[in-house]
Protein backbone atom coordinates (compact mmCIF):
# COMPACT_ATOMS: atom_id res chain seq x y z
CA UNK A 1 0.00 0.00 0.00
CA UNK A 2 0.89 3.30 -0.72
CA UNK A 3 -0.23 6.12 1.91
CA UNK A 4 -0.80 9.85 0.57
CA UNK A 5 -1.02 12.44 3.13
CA UNK A 6 -1.88 16.06 2.29
CA UNK A 7 -4.79 18.48 3.14
CA UNK A 8 -4.81 19.34 -0.35
CA UNK A 9 -7.48 17.58 -2.35
CA UNK A 10 -6.01 18.47 -5.68
CA UNK A 11 -1.93 17.71 -4.78
CA UNK A 12 -3.13 14.05 -3.72
CA UNK A 13 -5.30 13.91 -6.79
CA UNK A 14 -2.16 14.55 -8.73
CA UNK A 15 -0.15 11.95 -7.05
CA UNK A 16 -2.65 9.21 -6.89
CA UNK A 17 -2.94 9.45 -11.17
CA UNK A 18 0.92 9.68 -11.26
CA UNK A 19 1.26 6.71 -9.12
CA UNK A 20 -1.99 4.87 -9.84
CA UNK A 21 -2.95 2.15 -11.88
CA UNK A 22 -0.62 -0.60 -11.87
CA UNK A 23 -2.77 -2.65 -9.26
CA UNK A 24 -1.15 -0.32 -6.56
CA UNK A 25 -3.59 0.00 -3.22
CA UNK A 26 -3.48 3.73 -2.61
CA UNK A 27 -5.20 5.48 0.84
CA UNK A 28 -5.18 8.78 1.75
CA UNK A 29 -5.44 10.74 4.86
CA UNK A 30 -5.14 14.29 5.48
CA UNK A 31 -4.16 14.82 8.86
CA UNK A 32 -1.35 13.64 10.98
CA UNK A 33 -3.72 11.45 13.63
CA UNK A 34 -4.45 9.90 10.61
CA UNK A 35 -1.40 9.30 9.26
CA UNK A 36 0.02 7.79 12.34
CA UNK A 37 -2.80 5.34 12.57
CA UNK A 38 -1.98 4.35 9.17
CA UNK A 39 1.40 3.72 10.28
CA UNK A 40 0.62 1.98 12.86
CA UNK A 41 -2.15 -0.17 11.29
CA UNK A 42 -1.41 -1.10 7.90
CA UNK A 43 2.34 0.14 7.80
CA UNK A 44 2.39 1.52 4.47
CA UNK A 45 5.28 0.65 1.70
CA UNK A 46 5.44 4.12 1.06
CA UNK A 47 4.30 7.23 2.61
CA UNK A 48 4.10 10.41 0.25
CA UNK A 49 4.22 13.28 3.30
CA UNK A 50 2.81 17.00 2.18
CA UNK A 51 5.84 19.19 4.69
CA UNK A 52 3.16 21.55 4.47
CA UNK A 53 0.74 19.26 6.31
CA UNK A 54 -0.48 21.05 10.25
CA UNK A 55 1.29 19.34 13.05
CA UNK A 56 4.17 17.78 10.61
CA UNK A 57 7.13 19.92 12.65
CA UNK A 58 9.50 19.23 9.63
CA UNK A 59 12.25 16.78 9.95
CA UNK A 60 11.53 16.08 13.80
CA UNK A 61 7.93 14.95 12.46
CA UNK A 62 9.89 12.48 10.12
CA UNK A 63 11.94 11.13 12.65
CA UNK A 64 8.81 10.34 15.02
CA UNK A 65 6.82 8.78 12.28
CA UNK A 66 8.71 6.09 11.40
CA UNK A 67 8.65 4.96 14.80
CA UNK A 68 5.20 3.81 13.88
CA UNK A 69 6.19 1.90 11.02
CA UNK A 70 10.36 1.54 10.41
CA UNK A 71 9.90 -0.33 7.33
CA UNK A 72 8.03 2.41 5.53
CA UNK A 73 9.46 4.50 3.05
CA UNK A 74 8.70 7.80 3.34
CA UNK A 75 9.28 10.22 0.66
CA UNK A 76 8.88 14.32 1.56
CA UNK A 77 6.74 16.90 -0.41
CA UNK A 78 7.92 20.27 -0.12
CA UNK A 79 6.10 23.59 -1.81
CA UNK A 80 9.67 25.49 -1.48
CA UNK A 81 12.37 22.77 -1.57
CA UNK A 82 15.31 24.14 -0.44
CA UNK A 83 18.99 21.98 0.01
CA UNK A 84 18.73 22.61 3.89
CA UNK A 85 15.09 20.99 4.60
CA UNK A 86 16.83 18.25 2.17
CA UNK A 87 19.84 17.10 4.39
CA UNK A 88 17.73 17.89 7.19
CA UNK A 89 14.29 15.34 5.86
CA UNK A 90 17.03 12.17 4.83
CA UNK A 91 19.29 12.70 7.93
CA UNK A 92 15.65 12.27 10.35
CA UNK A 93 15.11 9.30 7.86
CA UNK A 94 12.98 10.04 4.93
CA UNK A 95 14.30 7.84 1.63
CA UNK A 96 12.52 10.66 -0.79
CA UNK A 97 12.73 14.66 -1.23
CA UNK A 98 10.67 16.40 -4.18
CA UNK A 99 8.72 19.24 -4.84
CA UNK A 100 4.93 18.81 -4.42
CA UNK A 101 4.36 19.19 -8.03
CA UNK A 102 7.23 17.07 -9.26
CA UNK A 103 6.33 15.68 -13.08
CA UNK A 104 3.69 12.59 -12.33
CA UNK A 105 6.80 10.73 -14.41
CA UNK A 106 8.82 11.62 -12.26
CA UNK A 107 7.04 10.76 -8.79
CA UNK A 108 6.75 7.46 -10.29
CA UNK A 109 9.88 6.47 -10.91
CA UNK A 110 11.13 8.19 -7.33
CA UNK A 111 8.18 5.76 -5.72
CA UNK A 112 9.44 3.13 -7.58
CA UNK A 113 12.92 3.71 -6.70
CA UNK A 114 12.36 3.48 -2.89
CA UNK A 115 10.71 0.72 -2.85
CA UNK A 116 13.90 -0.80 -4.45
CA UNK A 117 15.45 0.65 -1.06
CA UNK A 118 17.19 3.67 -2.83
CA UNK A 119 17.23 7.11 -2.28
CA UNK A 120 15.62 9.66 -4.15
CA UNK A 121 16.92 13.45 -4.45
CA UNK A 122 17.27 15.87 -7.13
CA UNK A 123 20.89 16.70 -8.53
CA UNK A 124 22.27 19.54 -6.42
CA UNK A 125 21.08 18.07 -3.59
CA UNK A 126 23.01 14.74 -4.57
CA UNK A 127 26.22 17.27 -4.69
CA UNK A 128 25.54 18.68 -1.70
CA UNK A 129 25.18 15.34 0.21
CA UNK A 130 28.74 14.15 -1.76
CA UNK A 131 30.44 17.06 0.00
CA UNK A 132 28.87 16.27 2.93
CA UNK A 133 29.97 13.03 2.92
CA UNK A 134 33.27 13.88 2.03
CA UNK A 135 33.41 15.97 5.16
CA UNK A 136 32.87 13.60 7.48
CA UNK A 137 35.31 11.53 9.14
CA UNK A 138 35.20 8.27 6.79
CA UNK A 139 34.62 5.18 8.10
CA UNK A 140 37.22 2.17 7.71
CA UNK A 141 36.43 0.95 4.74
CA UNK A 142 34.97 -3.06 4.22
CA UNK A 143 36.82 -5.82 3.16
CA UNK A 144 34.62 -6.24 0.20
CA UNK A 145 34.32 -2.66 -0.99
CA UNK A 146 38.05 -2.28 -0.51
CA UNK A 147 38.15 -5.70 -3.32
CA UNK A 148 35.82 -3.93 -5.13
CA UNK A 149 37.84 -0.76 -5.66
CA UNK A 150 40.66 -3.70 -7.15
CA UNK A 151 38.38 -3.58 -10.44
CA UNK A 152 39.28 -0.30 -10.96
CA UNK A 153 42.13 1.36 -12.92
CA UNK A 154 44.83 3.42 -10.83
CA UNK A 155 43.30 6.90 -12.46
CA UNK A 156 39.51 5.44 -11.98
CA UNK A 157 40.53 4.56 -8.25
CA UNK A 158 42.27 8.27 -7.67
CA UNK A 159 39.33 9.58 -9.17
CA UNK A 160 36.57 7.70 -7.43
CA UNK A 161 38.63 8.76 -3.98
CA UNK A 162 38.20 12.08 -5.09
CA UNK A 163 34.68 11.78 -5.60
CA UNK A 164 34.54 10.35 -1.88
CA UNK A 165 36.06 13.42 -0.82
CA UNK A 166 33.87 15.70 -1.67
CA UNK A 167 35.52 16.90 -4.76
CA UNK A 168 33.30 18.02 -7.77
CA UNK A 169 34.46 17.02 -11.75
CA UNK A 170 35.86 20.78 -12.68
CA UNK A 171 38.05 19.88 -9.40
CA UNK A 172 38.80 17.07 -9.92
CA UNK A 173 39.80 17.58 -13.67
CA UNK A 174 41.73 20.75 -12.47
CA UNK A 175 43.99 18.51 -9.84
CA UNK A 176 44.56 15.75 -12.50
CA UNK A 177 45.69 18.02 -15.06
CA UNK A 178 42.81 16.37 -17.33
CA UNK A 179 39.53 17.49 -18.72
CA UNK A 180 35.97 17.52 -17.00
CA UNK A 181 34.46 15.36 -20.30
CA UNK A 182 37.76 12.44 -18.98
CA UNK A 183 36.37 12.74 -15.52
CA UNK A 184 33.00 12.56 -16.37
CA UNK A 185 34.05 9.18 -18.95
CA UNK A 186 36.42 7.64 -16.43
CA UNK A 187 33.72 7.80 -13.72
CA UNK A 188 30.96 5.90 -16.11
CA UNK A 189 33.01 3.27 -16.01
CA UNK A 190 33.70 3.49 -12.22
CA UNK A 191 30.17 3.71 -11.90
CA UNK A 192 29.31 0.08 -14.05
CA UNK A 193 32.14 -1.38 -12.43
CA UNK A 194 31.03 -1.29 -9.17
CA UNK A 195 27.37 -1.30 -9.92
CA UNK A 196 26.36 2.10 -8.17
CA UNK A 197 23.82 4.22 -9.84
CA UNK A 198 25.36 7.79 -8.81
CA UNK A 199 28.06 10.19 -7.23
CA UNK A 200 26.35 9.64 -3.68
CA UNK A 201 26.84 5.81 -3.95
CA UNK A 202 30.13 6.26 -4.88
CA UNK A 203 30.68 8.19 -2.13
CA UNK A 204 29.09 6.47 0.40
CA UNK A 205 31.00 3.30 -0.78
CA UNK A 206 34.61 5.05 -0.86
CA UNK A 207 34.08 6.19 2.88
CA UNK A 208 32.71 2.86 4.15
CA UNK A 209 29.36 3.75 4.89
CA UNK A 210 27.57 1.04 2.10
CA UNK A 211 28.48 -2.76 1.99
CA UNK A 212 27.49 -5.81 -0.47
CA UNK A 213 24.51 -7.85 0.57
CA UNK A 214 23.67 -10.63 -1.29
CA UNK A 215 25.27 -8.58 -4.34
CA UNK A 216 23.87 -5.33 -3.70
CA UNK A 217 24.99 -2.77 -2.18
CA UNK A 218 23.40 -1.46 1.63
CA UNK A 219 23.65 1.26 4.01
CA UNK A 220 26.06 1.28 6.50
CA UNK A 221 24.88 2.85 10.16
CA UNK A 222 27.88 5.34 10.85
CA UNK A 223 25.97 6.80 13.97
Amino acid sequence: MILLASDDATVMDRWAIAIGGRGTLVRRVTDMASVEGALAGRQPAVLLLDLALSDIAGAAGIADLRTFSPGTHIIAMSRQPSDDEGVAVLRAGARGYCNVHIDPRLLAKAVSSVQRGEVWVGRRLVDRLVSLVGATTAAPMAAENTADLELLTAREREIARLVGSGHANKAIAARLGITERTVKAHLGAVFSKLDVHDRLQLALLITGRLHRDNGAFVGRDTA
